[in-house]
């Protein structure tokens, strides 16, 4: 069986960090942001289950490409799967809901909730469809033939219940039975392996990720943040600096490398560049001769000098 090749596999989105480092330091969070989080982690976790069933169809030679985002005339596109066959093109729209699931005569998808609330939502079929005509014109804008696509709509959530029968509304489970079907409808090659490989290159060159805004650290935002060196055991706990390492007060774990995660935190709230000093507030960190001992062991670049210097972290947590 000829390999296949994830150029792009599920990853959480910037927004998706971003939303998670606020949940992580954040004294209070928002219901929006609540619920901000939840929608984008659920879509993250419904991305990160496909895989393991794109290989269980046993189907040779295809290209991969999850969360692709690409730009229209300017009008931004997003894609939760792209793949990329010798044959054919597949677009698939995922939804990670659970409970009951309906499609009313209005053709609109409705959720019941375990309480017995509905909530309606549009089509996904819709919103796939119209992926799938950006994604026809954009490559004919860069000059590729014209080559079948095929849209799904997969539901991953293991608790989901379908209360009806549609061929592009499936459950991930129903997937490698539905992807052998349409693979038998294109058996011949349009496009020959390294075609697909370049092709896929080329979309990722033209993938624009979802930027986050960043916080401003100032005197407002301060009093809102839980700073320190979290324990991961123990955690809300901040651990100490004793000696070159992090102690829990709590266990009594000791790790030398805790505070990356806090600079993790750090990173994705306020952006790419530390100062000494706001890597001593932020850590809980007292001498600025520890805490420039430390940012220089992370090998980090650095500009300007002295106190005013910054360090990037962009190489700590690159994507």
């Amino acid at each position: 069986m000829t390999p296949h090749f994830y150029p792009l596999p599920p990853r959480k989105t910037l927004h998706l960090r971003h939303l998670e480092a606020l949940n992580n330091r954040c004294t209070t969070l928002s219901t929006t942001l609540e619920e901000k989080l939840g929608r984008e982690l659920a879509g993250y976790l419904g991305e990160a289950s496909l895989p393991y069933y794109l290989e269980i169809s046993s189907i040779s030679t295809h290209y991969d490409l999850y969360g692709l985002r690409l730009n229209l005339n300017g009008n931004k596109f997003q894609m939760d799967g792209l793949y990329l066959f010798e044959g054919f093109f597949l677009i698939t729209e995922v939804k990670n809901f659970k409970n009951k699931i309906l499609l009313n005569e209005a053709n609109q998808l409705i959720q019941l909730q375990e309480e017995g609330s509905e909530e309606v939502f549009d089509n996904p079929l819709t919103q796939v469809e119209l992926q799938k005509e950006q994604l026809i014109q954009l490559l004919d804008k860069h000059g590729y033939p014209t080559i079948p696509i095929e849209t799904l709509v997969v539901f991953t959530h293991k608790k989901v219940h379908l209360t009806f029968n549609h061929p592009d509304l499936i459950t991930s489970q129903q997937l490698p039975a539905r992807l052998k079907r349409i693979t038998q409808k294109y058996p011949t090659k349009l496009l020959q392996r390294n075609e697909l490989y370049h092709l896929g290159r080329k979309l990722i060159s033209l993938h624009e990720e979802r930027g986050s805004a960043f916080i401003n650290p100032n005197d407002k935002i301060f009093p809102k943040i839980k700073r320190g060196v979290f324990c991961n055991r123990c955690k809300p706990i901040i651990m100490r600096r004793i000696y070159g390492s992090w102690e829990c007060p709590k266990c009594k774990k000791r790790n030398s490398l805790a505070h990356l995660v806090a600079f993790e935190d750090f990173y994705y709230l306020f952006g790419h560049t530390i100062t000494n000093r706001q890597a001593r507030w932020f850590l809980c960190m007292d001498s600025v001769y520890t805490t420039s001992r430390l940012l220089q062991s992370l090998g980090m670049k650095r500009s300007g000098i002295t106190k005013n210097a910054r360090y990037d972290l962009s190489s700590l947590f690159k994507r």
